[in-house]
């Protein structure tokens, strides 16, 4: 397993490969009766009806300990999104028409699906497959293929639609160079689409500048390391997740990710968000606020969570104007880097801020 998805303690300690799962290389068939896996055995009274775009699907969904699942095929069959298995590997892969974000999910045991957003770790619930089916969490369809959905307890009924996006068009391009015997690889966005060029042109020289900076960032290890044996090859690798992608604005967060020897590799996070009226960097402060008494209950809340949920190494003294941050739906994501105020094991510490929670 890449060391990269290696950021939280249950991916740390997982290595098992699943021979058990007798995966042939074909992608789980959802139609399927017979019952060749089952992680969970679903039941009338937990299923969910599909609709997309008003229109009933024939898969249903299911909910588990609170979770709402969607079959990976219902995606693929209802929605016409591309979903592939990769059997080297043991992953299933999604993307939509828009194509910038790739949802996997990764069988590392047969009660253990991690699920990765363009190679990064999307954190819990992973997975689920019940029956021989996979089921992916909706909320992770929602945040990051470009999905809505209503739910309607009285019919258990979750009726999902395309989300609004910014009519703009984001490919990623790539920068690459061999360092060290290995290849640096650093995937960035590029937007199109934009009525005004030398905003669209600011943009794309701002994502294109922090991509060259993983390929720096490996330079400055030549002359200091030997060059990569082949038993534990180094990595230098950047790439991106689309995190919003509505109402002129636009937020992505970038991953620098460098292995060189030892127990693991390092992954460092930026994140960008625009105005796409007018190209400005906007600042978490645009969009909560953190004046007067609100700026010390979020510095509260901020320790409190680090100090209950563990690992909290000491050292915060108060989140700073220009927090690292990106944006998702009716909400700011505020986050530090691994090792800033946490253990390793406990990867990046995020805090979602509902904008209505904090005007």
């Amino acid at each position: 397993m890449n060391p990269k998805f290696r950021v939280c303690a249950s991916l740390i300690a997982t290595s098992v490969l699943l021979g058990s799962l007798g995966m042939n290389g074909q992608v789980i068939d959802a139609g399927a009766p017979k019952t060749t896996v089952s992680t969970s055995q679903k039941s009338s009274k937990n299923e969910v009806q599909l609709k997309w775009n008003g229109k009933n699907l024939p898969q249903k969904g299911i909910v588990l300990h609170g979770v709402t699942y969607v079959p990976a095929t219902a995606l693929r069959d209802g929605l016409g999104m591309s979903l592939k298995y990769d059997s080297k590997n043991r992953t299933y892969t999604l993307s939509n028409s828009g194509g910038y974000n790739k949802l996997s999910a990764v069988v590392y045991s047969s009660n253990e699906i991690g699920i990765l957003v363009s190679g990064s770790y999307a954190g819990d619930p992973g997975g689920q497959i019940i029956n021989g089916r996979l089921y992916l969490p909706y909320k992770n369809i929602s945040d990051y293929l470009g999905i809505q959905g209503q739910w309607n307890p009285a019919s258990k009924t979750l009726s999902m639609t395309p989300k609004k996006q910014n009519d703009i068009t984001i490919k990623s391009a790539t920068l690459k160079k061999k360092i060290l015997g290995v290849e640096a690889v650093a995937h960035y966005p590029v937007v199109s689409g934009l009525a005004d060029a030398d905003v669209q042109a600011e943009i794309n020289s701002v994502l294109k500048e922090n991509a060259s900076g993983v390929i720096t960032g490996a330079e400055e290890n030549e002359g200091t390391l030997s060059p990569s044996d082949s038993q534990y090859p180094y990595e230098f690798n950047g790439d991106f997740i689309v995190q919003y992608n509505q109402n002129d604005i636009l937020s992505i967060t970038t991953y620098d990710y460098s292995y060189t020897g030892g127990a693991h590799g390092m992954t460092f996070r930026k994140s960008f968000t625009f105005s796409l009226k007018d190209g400005k960097q906007m600042k978490l402060g645009d969009f909560i606020n953190m004046e007067g008494k609100n700026k010390q209950k979020l510095n509260n809340t901020v320790l409190n969570k680090m100090k209950k949920e563990g690992g909290y190494l000491g050292g915060f003294e108060g989140v700073p104007a220009d927090a690292e941050f990106y944006v998702k739906d009716n909400a700011a994501v505020l986050y530090f880097q691994l090792y800033e105020y946490t253990a390793y094991a406990y990867g990046f510490p995020e805090f979602e801020l509902k904008l209505k929670e904090w005007k």
